[in-house]
Parts: C-alpha cells; sequence; structure tokens
C-alpha cells in the first residue's frame, strides 16, 4: 500500500476564480505576517541580550498552535480573513514551522518572504471530496474538472487535504491517494548476460543514448521558445508598473513558460518509461551535476534545458516499481575516454569530438555509443561474479597489451561501491528465498 499523488486542472468559473486568489492570498498574507513577527521579536530579544550581556538570546518561537492563536486574535482586526476558509491560515502557519524545523537541522536556508503570483497556493483540510467529474473543497464547493471520468476515481472518495495552486492562468489540485502498487522485489542476479544491462548516456544533443543504440530526441524547449520568451519579456519591461496591461503581459509570458516546462516533463517520462518498459535486469546511467556543468557559460543553457536531474529522479522510482536494479556510475568514471573494445583511454579527447578512432586498436567509435557501452561494462564488472579459480569473470579484450585503464580505475576507485551493491544484492536473494 502506497501514496500516490495526483494533479488535476479544475475548471473554475468568475466567482471561484475570484475565492482561490483571495485563499492564496489569505494563505501567503498568514506565513509572511508571522515570520515578519518572528524576526522583529528575534532582534527585540537579541537586543536585550546584549544589554543585559546574556550568553544566549532568550526563545520565543513556540509552536505552530501557539501562532494559531494568535491568529484568531488577528481575524477581528481584519475580517476579510473571514472571507475565505479558516484551513488557509493553519495550514500556511504549519508550513512555516516546517519550514523553520529544515532550517535547524541544516536541510533548507533561511524560510523567505512570499510574493504575490509566485508559486500560490492553499492547503484545506476537512470536507474534501474527490469524484469521477468534480472535487468538493471547504467554502469553494463543488468544482469540475477539466479532464473527466477520470479512471481511479470511482464515486466519490474522502480526501484527508487538498492543495489548490496556480501555475499562470490555471488552477490546479492535488491530492494523495492510497493504492495497492505491485511492486516487484529486486530479483537476484546470480546469472546475468550482457543484453539484461543497459547503459544509458545522457546528452545535450541527444536527451539519452542506449548502449544498444537507441536514440532519444531532445525536444530543446527553451532554445526554440527563446524568441518568444525575450519578445514577451520585452513587453512585460514596457508596461506600466501595476498597469491591467502590465498583468495581460505577464500571463502571456507565464504560458510561454509553462509550455517549456510541460514539453520537458513530458520528454523526461516518455524516456524513462520506455527504458524501464525494456525490461532490463539492471540499468546504468552516469552520475552528472547540473550545477557544476552549468558554469561553463557556452553550455549552461543547453545543460538545463536538458533536466538532467529530472531524468534521474523519475528513473529511480520507475526502477524500484519495475524491479529494475539502478546503479549510478561514479562522477569520475570517463565514460566517453575509455574505448568500449580495448579498454584504452584516449586523454585528449575533447567535448566537440563526436567521433574518434582508438590509437590503440584502431576501432572507429561514437562517442555517445561508445559512453553508453562503457556504462554497461560497468555495470558487468559491478555484478561480476568471481569463478572458484579466482579470477574475475569479466574480462577486457587486449587488457594484458595496454594495461586496461578502465579496469584499474574500476577496481581501485569503485571497488566499495561493487562491494556494497553485492551485499545489498545479497540480502535481498536472501529475502525471496522461501
Amino acid at each position: 500500500m502506497k501514496m500516490r499523488g495526483y494533479r488535476l486542472e479544475l475548471k473554475l468559473n468568475q466567482s471561484q476564480r475570484v475565492l482561490c486568489a483571495k485563499s492564496a492570498g489569505t494563505s501567503r498574507f498568514a506565513y509572511n505576517w508571522k515570520l515578519d513577527k518572528l524576526i522583529s521579536e528575534y532582534e527585540a530579544n537579541k537586543a536585550l541580550a546584549i544589554m543585559y550581556g546574556l550568553n544566549k538570546v532568550p526563545s520565543t518561537f513556540g509552536s505552530a498552535i501557539d501562532w494559531h492563536k494568535d491568529w484568531v486574535l488577528l481575524k477581528t482586526e481584519l475580517p476579510w480573513i473571514r472571507e475565505t476558509s479558516k484551513c488557509c491560515g493553519q495550514e500556511a502557519l504549519r508550513d512555516l514551522e516546517v519550514a523553520f524545523k529544515r532550517f535547524f537541522i541544516n536541510k533548507s536556508g533561511y524560510p523567505k518572504f512570499k510574493k504575490r503570483g509566485q508559486r500560490d497556493s492553499f492547503r484545506l483540510t476537512g470536507s474534501v471530496y474527490i469524484a469521477s467529474d468534480y472535487v468538493q473543497l471547504p467554502n469553494l464547493g463543488k468544482i469540475r474538472l477539466k479532464e473527466r471520468n477520470y479512471p481511479i476515481l470511482e464515486g466519490k472518495c474522502l480526501l484527508s487535504q487538498a492543495t489548490v495552486s496556480r501555475q499562470c492562468d490555471r488552477w490546479y489540485v492535488s491530492f494523495l491517494l492510497p493504492e495497492t502498487v505491485d511492486v516487484p522485489d529486486l530479483a537476484s542476479i546470480e546469472s546475468i548476460e550482457e543484453c539484461d544491462i543497459l547503459g544509458v548516456d545522457l546528452g545535450i544533443k541527444e536527451l539519452a543514448i542506449t548502449s544498444e543504440g537507441e536514440t532519444f530526441e531532445n525536444p530543446k524547449a527553451y532554445k526554440k521558445h527563446l524568441v518568444k520568451l525575450k519578445r514577451y519579456q520585452r513587453m512585460v519591461s514596457r508596461r506600466v508598473k501595476g498597469s491591467k496591461n502590465k498583468q495581460k503581459a505577464i500571463t502571456k509570458l507565464s504560458r510561454i513558460h509553462k509550455r517549456v516546462a510541460d514539453i520537458r516533463n513530458d520528454s523526461v517520462h516518455k524516456l524513462t518509461t520506455s527504458l524501464v518498459k525494456t525490461k532490463p535486469k539492471v540499468i546504468v546511467i552516469e552520475t552528472l551535476k547540473p550545477k557544476n556543468m552549468s558554469k561553463n557559460h557556452k553550455l549552461a543553457s543547453a545543460v538545463l534545458d536538458s533536466s538532467f536531474g529530472k531524468i534521474k529522479d523519475t528513473l529511480k522510482y520507475k526502477c524500484a516499481w519495475n524491479g529494475v536494479h539502478l546503479i549510478m556510475a561514479p562522477a569520475f568514471y570517463a565514460s566517453s575516454k575509455y574505448c568500449s573494445v580495448c579498454g584504452h583511454k584516449h586523454n585528449d579527447l575533447k567535448l566537440s569530438d563526436r567521433e574518434w578512432t582508438c590509437s590503440y586498436c584502431g576501432t572507429h567509435l561514437d562517442r555517445d555509443v561508445n559512453a553508453a557501452k562503457n556504462l554497461q561494462y560497468l555495470g558487468l564488472w559491478m555484478i561480476d561474479k568471481h569463478s572458484p579459480s579466482g579470477e574475475s569473470t569479466v574480462s577486457s579484450t587486449g587488457s594484458d597489451a595496454c594495461g586496461d585503464e578502465r579496469l584499474q580505475f574500476l577496481t581501485e576507485q569503485c571497488s566499495s561501491m561493487k562491494q556494497e551493491f553485492k551485499s545489498q544484492n545479497h540480502a535481498l536473494h536472501l529475502e525471496c528465498e522461501p
């Protein structure tokens, strides 16, 4: 039994659209109001500590429950808060408490003030129901869904909570439903063939290339929409601040950004689903760091447009759901520079060299396919079962002649990773045995 998330678009009328905007505004106001109050209290306590020579600043932090008491008193001063559901302020204060807890354990930065029009959202609890063609929310009533007859929503289902958010000029409802997901156990890999391992090389020109030679096109959504984005951005900058024309221009610009994001998400899901549906036992992908790669200003736009981080995160849970082992290659494994035939390393390989010839064995190699095959080799080496004589069952052609720099790197740098992988697989194998 797992909790699975859904996000559906709402079909709002004008009055519901206004009420959603007010609810998001109330949630944002509650968050900013308490954050400002906490900052002021801390500065006042800090001044007192300095005045009286205290070693520690006295704390008046409290909890979300304590904050809510002050929020209820504030409603008498600001009656417009009562126009929206009581959950808007309550849940915003809980979110602020979670933000501070994450800050105290160094998982995120200090909470920032929310801005109007940026990630507008609010969460509702209580009498929240979802059906095949509508959702019922407190203070908002029944709201039609744009996508009707959703297969999982048969009948009327009670939800513990629902989050309503705005993207561009569209509103969405997000919720969780308990579902029985048939997640197979990771199969033991005592015996495995080369065809059971799939190496995947991620790139900019092509989004992904597999060791079998299959390529996935990179839509390059941002690059294709860059002219429109520039034009609409100029429109926004030229409009008078606070005018309706400026708001219209912002809406037009946000629609283009939304389309770019939708194209990226669509390509990522098509790629990851296609890889998993081939039913390999193991998938090996690169460990890329887009943050570091984007420091090269000539490639930054193309790197960020390829969504490498989202591909990795999406592939993780899809592999888990389908019983596929996912291996992350080490960051310094030069998969493009090693010859996939003899293992010789070509140190002078440049980023512009899309094809190259091995100086040792003379094999002509395609850069991306060669990298994917080297990732496949890494998977074979990780799963390699040693023979009774103590020799490895995986070998590289010409290793005695050229020293097989690839195998040497793996032995020196990745032995601990290999041992951990084998121990995990052995534990899973014991659990699967009757």
